[in-house]
């Protein structure tokens, strides 16, 4: 069936995996040392 693979070395923190996630398993958290990007709409 479908599968949604992630590559974290490629990972752009865009969230998309987050809201993508249909099982709502993936806990999206910005890296370490940092803020992550600032979208406030999410």
């Amino acid at each position: 069936g479908p599968r949604l693979q992630i590559n974290a070395a490629n990972c752009v923190h865009c969230k998309a995996c987050d809201i993508k996630d249909p099982y709502e398993i993936i806990t999206w958290v910005p890296p370490e040392g940092g803020s992550g990007p600032g979208y406030a709409n999410l």
